[in-house]
């Protein structure tokens, strides 16, 4: 197994003159792509950065960010993607724990103590920024800096929703195994066009820089718009993608989705939550391609478990729910809570080991130890397998509710609650009970103009879930429940906006 350098290298041999990036400013094959990476990395070298030192991105997709990170990869520096979506003040705490050298920024923000280098998304290659000036010196790094496949190539911060952000640091190996398994999973090959829509910062999309130009397919890349999507797929023959369900379902309600010719689309891979029955069909319809779900997690460089297209059966909701298996370099078990493996039909905290696990938490020895446990890494993840290896995710072992002494895991009351027409997105958790220690509770945002209440969702759970699972109350929401990462309910703020608003 060879490190990232050699994708950008094999990718010029075999693929020079093969179309590498379409941006809304900016065509180029891989020998274009690779000439100016090799120019951004020299200028790095030249400016003093060395083998192992870290640099943070703070942009939206682009070409730039692919380069950024092939160059990073050349010049043996450690990339730290930051969220577009985090404060200055969790930026400035990023920064300064990784001792980062470097900022490529294309947002607006004013780092602490850190050089910036600067471009704007809509100029394309050769224009005036710091970006274009580093590339325009023409110092080339005429061979990339060796790295072992244990070396760390990124650190990705995980979102921090139960404390202090933590950084997952992502070797060489774990990058490449990732991106090997993506391939297979979702049969990428050269012909393929990736519509890089999902965010580079999040491991939902980034994983396709390697495993896209692994195969030397053509990189599409683009601020997600709902209302633009079908058209760049149809301008770009746009085959495949990454995306959450809730984009998909903006997408699929999108009047612009239906006025265009969708029919280059092959597969969409999503995950990160539930897909709803009626999200599912609306999404199958609008875009008439393979929806298949995914399971994955920062800590394992994004990719853990990936359906097929076979795997997958509306009128079963067992299998429409599950995540697929584990795909080929990932150990998956479920275990209790002494670590011990549990067979089939039993829910358990899931276990992954093997090339795609990382190294640890960036200079936090404590937390590492806390998750590693002879080699497996503890997703805090709650999860069953069917007698034939295929899993499904029920919900986080912190988020679960144990009521009467009766487990609930809310996924599955949340799934119940999707199966509903009426049901567009649906929290579920435990709020404290004095009679049975704590209680279920929902929380629903309607399909828009559906007529709904509470006891009536109630009794439609009735028909699918055992009583002592069924939510005591459930809140109805006028607006979108809040999200952290891409597309995931955000259960803890909703969890305190219901309790706020009960005590009022």
């Amino acid at each position: 197994m060879d490190g990232l350098a050699r994708i950008l290298e094999r990718a010029t041999l075999h693929y020079r003159k093969t179309p590498a990036i379409r941006d809304n400013v900016a065509r180029m094959d891989y020998g274009e792509l690779a000439g100016r990476v090799v120019r951004l990395a020299g200028a790095l070298q030249a400016n003093g950065l060395r083998p192992g030192d870290r640099v943070a991105i703070l942009a939206r997709n682009s070409f730039r960010y692919i380069e950024v990170a092939l160059a990073c990869a050349q010049a043996g520096i450690i990339l730290v993607p930051l969220n577009i979506r985090l404060a200055s003040a969790e930026i400035d705490s990023i920064l300064a724990r990784v001792e980062a050298r470097l900022l490529f920024q294309a947002l607006p923000y004013s780092p602490k103590g850190v050089e910036a280098i600067t471009w704007d998304d809509d100029r394309p290659p050769g224009s005036e920024s710091a970006y274009e000036q580093l590339i325009g010196a023409d110092i080339v790094l005429e061979q990339a800096v060796p790295s072992g496949l244990d070396d760390v190539a990124q650190i990705f911060f995980t979102s921090g929703t139960t404390g202090e952000p933590k950084g997952a640091c992502l070797t060489q190996r774990n990058l490449i195994a990732s991106s090997l398994d993506s391939i297979i999973a979702l049969n990428l090959n050269a012909q393929d066009v990736w519509f890089h829509s999902a965010p580079m910062f999040h491991l939902v999309d980034a994983f396709a820089i390697w495993a896209v130009s692994m195969v030397g397919g053509l990189h599409v890349t683009a601020h997600f718009e709902p209302a633009t999507f079908a058209e760049t797929v149809a301008r770009e023959g746009i085959t495949k993608a990454s995306l959450p369900p809730t984009l998909l379902d903006m997408i699929a309600k999108h009047p612009n989705t239906a006025r265009h010719d969708v029919g280059s689309l092959d597969l969409i891979s999503y995950g990160g939550s539930p897909m709803p029955r009626a999200v599912y069909d609306r999404t199958k319809t609008a875009l008439r391609c393979h929806l298949v779900q995914a399971y994955g997690i920062t800590e394992a460089a994004g990719l853990v478990c990936q359906q097929y297209p076979h795997d997958v059966d509306p009128d079963n909701p067992t299998r429409q729910n599950s995540v697929g298996q584990p795909v080929l370099h990932v150990n998956l078990k479920v275990i209790d809570d002494d670590g011990n493996a549990q067979p089939a039909g039993v829910i358990g905290e899931l276990a992954v080991s093997g090339a795609h696990v990382m190294a640890g938490y960036w200079r936090d020895e404590a937390a590492t130890a806390k998750a590693m446990h002879d080699g497996w890494y503890r997703t805090g993840d709650l999860g069953v397998y069917d007698d034939q290896g295929h899993f499904t995710i029920v919900g986080r072992k912190k988020d679960m509710i144990i009521t009467g002494g009766e487990n609930v895991y809310p996924a599955e009351v949340e799934n119940a609650l999707l199966l509903h027409p009426a049901v567009a997105e649906a929290a579920v958790f435990g709020v404290p009970s004095e009679r049975w220690g704590e209680e279920v509770r929902a929380v629903v945002l309607p399909v828009d103009g559906a007529a709904i209440d509470g006891p009536t969702l109630i009794e439609h759970c009735r028909t699918l879930i055992a009583g002592y699972k069924i939510p005591k109350t459930i809140g109805l929401v006028a607006e979108p429940l809040p999200k952290s990462g891409p597309g995931k309910i955000a259960k803890a703020l909703v969890r305190a906006a219901y309790l706020k608003e009960a005590v009022a």
